[in-house]
């Protein structure tokens, strides 16, 4: 897949490279400390560790076919005839530059927005929601299908999609040992309920709903079980206090500096997945709306369905727009606006509108 039609970019070629080198020190060198812990705890040789990287890659090919969809998003291939403006669009867009036609996904959810994602060595894939399709024209709808493109002849989409794994599998190891004890809460809960009590788990899923509180409970049997049901239900709250106090320190010291390339590569590379669209296309402008149509589409998402939305969040930082946050998720003190700023995986819409502005001068003269 060439994609000649997009000029090169020396600048993110290195971040590429350097991504590539950062990735591979974190796996490994995360791979030798998990060695050196299993060594002083069951004696094992230390070096087996290093092979769990490569599992853990081979797991990743094994599963989704290689897109690195999340299982749960309710994806489905085009329709030939509903989608028609899709599959010429991106026909049209990739005999332009020159390149292969990626795979094509259609993410059925409201939030409009599109991304890029790759494997080494699988087809890459091009995945826009049916809310992009419903909001757009085809002048925009050309643009942000141009930006996909370009992360894929860049080949940045295939950086990003490896670390983006490297990062969500750091920051969910722990969860692990933790999820077996916070499962135990359902049953209690629903034990509860048998009893008349309206007890919720601490983390609510729609796998596992809860039934509603019985009326006819008899008082002796309710007097006998209660009981041992707060006593076991204060035991799990311990037992994840005290695997919690171990394990989320680790977890953060795992999961920032992934995050941090995340964050280095991603903020350059939409930025030059912008120029690189803009100038096959030829209309800055209509990359420079869509843009704006896009940052002001999320908000705009009822809570709702930005819950609905979960299983999208863990691929927010590669879509050509962030994911707007739920209320709770924001902060709003100095720290947490500094954090935001530092590890943000996309840079500001006025600094993309503002770049883009100034080479739709460039064009025009």
């Amino acid at each position: 897949m060439a994609g000649t039609g997009f000029p090169p970019d020396t600048r993110l070629t290195l971040r590429i490279a350097e991504t590539w080198l950062l990735v591979l020190l974190l796996a490994f060198g995360y791979a030798t400390l998990l060695g050196l812990l299993v060594q002083w705890l069951a004696g094992w040789p230390w070096w087996l560790a290093l092979f769990a990287p490569l599992a853990g890659g081979a797991l990743v090919y094994a599963i989704e076919g290689g897109t690195v969809l999340p299982r749960r998003l309710p994806v489905a291939d085009p329709d030939p005839i509903a989608d028609h403006r899709l599959l010429a669009a991106v026909d049209r867009l990739c005999a332009l530059a020159a390149m292969d036609r990626p795979k094509l996904k259609v993410i059925d959810v409201a939030w409009p927005n599109a991304i890029a994602l790759r494997l080494p060595g699988r087809m890459p894939t091009v995945a826009v929601t049916r809310g992009l399709l419903d909001r757009s024209d085809d002048e925009r709808l050309d643009a942000v299908l141009a930006h996909e493109l370009a992360h894929i002849a860049h080949r940045d989409a295939a950086a990003m999609t490896v670390a983006l794994a490297l990062s969500t599998s750091l920051a969910l190891a722990p969860m692990a040992v933790l999820a077996p004890i916070m499962a135990l809460e359902v049953p209690l809960c629903r034990a509860a309920r048998w009893c008349g009590r309206a007890w919720k788990p601490a983390t609510e899923d729609d796998d596992f709903p809860m039934p509603p509180p019985r009326q006819d409970v008899p008082l002796p049997l309710a007097a006998a079980v209660l009981p041992l049901l707060v006593l076991a239900r204060a035991a799990v709250f311990l037992l994840l206090l005290g695997f919690g106090l171990v394990l989320l320190p680790p977890m953060l010291i795992l999961a920032l500096p992934a995050a941090g390339i995340i964050a280095r590569l991603g903020r350059y590379r939409e930025l030059a997945a912008d120029r690189g669209a803009a100038e096959l296309a030829g209309q800055p402008a209509a990359l420079a709306a869509a843009l704006t149509a896009l940052e002001a589409g999320g908000p705009a998402i009822p809570a709702n369905d930005l819950r609905d939305l979960r299983d999208l969040r863990t691929m927010a930082s590669m879509t050509i727009a962030a994911l707007p946050k739920d209320a709770e998720d924001t902060g709003t003190d100095a720290f947490s606006r500094l954090l935001d700023r530092m590890m943000a995986s996309h840079p500001p819409l006025a600094a993309r509108l503002d770049r883009l502005a100034a080479l739709s001068r460039d064009l025009g003269r």
